[in-house]
């Protein structure tokens, strides 16, 4: 009985101190990709060890694909914070509308602190799902659980919370694309990209709603 508490113990250590490695490298890569110094597309994994005062061979150990997993790493971590504060919220807010509105702004705010992380994950989100390592259906599988609530739908729930899904998406890859002083790209900035998120729920449910 003993010897095992010891290795239950051990084995618990373990996942901690793995864990905690894990997150210190994700938000290492974050801080890197982010450095207005360096180009975020040549960001290495062995800067990123380096960064955090860790070995090339620990930082292999939790990303051995290299980038890919950091890119999925980055943006599957966001993910979870994110449903938790959105689990979070949905305890505060009763009504399903305002509570996808939060959703909204919640992924939103979490796109634009991550910065060039997302960028770059995002521009490689084709490798990313291919290889299983994107955020998948989990939003809007969400925003669906949320809808169920909503009365008087014209359109399932799946539906509508695809649509939001396309709408956000859409919004994300044109901030994705800023350029600043560019003629065009130049307009969407972290206020633009705030400002219009605002609108998609409303937009999404205008005529599918008795």
């Amino acid at each position: 009985m003993e010897e095992n508490e010891q290795i239950d113990g051990r084995s618990l250590r373990a996942e901690k101190l793995y864990k905690a490695t894990h997150d210190l490298l994700i938000e290492s890569a974050i801080e890197l990709l982010n450095n207005s110094k360096i180009d975020p597309e040549k960001v290495t994994l062995s800067q990123i060890a380096k960064n955090c005062k860790l070995s090339q061979a620990v930082a292999y150990k939790h990303f051995p694909d290299r980038m890919m997993d950091v890119y999925g790493a980055v943006i599957g971590k966001r993910v979870d914070e994110m449903l938790e504060q959105m689990r979070v919220a949905s305890l505060q807010e009763k009504d399903p509308i305002k509570l996808l509105e939060k959703f909204i702004v919640i992924f939103t705010n979490a796109s634009i602190n991550t910065g060039n992380a997302t960028r770059v994950a995002y521009s490689n989100r084709h490798i990313l799902l291919r290889d299983g390592k994107w955020f998948q259906s989990r939003p809007v599988d969400t925003m669906t659980e949320i809808l169920k609530s909503v009365p008087g739908l014209k359109e399932k729930p799946r539906e509508i919370a695809r649509r939001i899904h396309f709408m956000w998406s859409g919004l994300l890859f044109l901030w994705i694309s800023y350029q600043k002083g560019d003629p065009i790209y130049g307009a969407y900035s972290d206020a633009w990209f705030r400002k219009e998120s605002k609108n998609i729920v409303s937009l999404a449910l205008k005529n599918y709603r008795v």
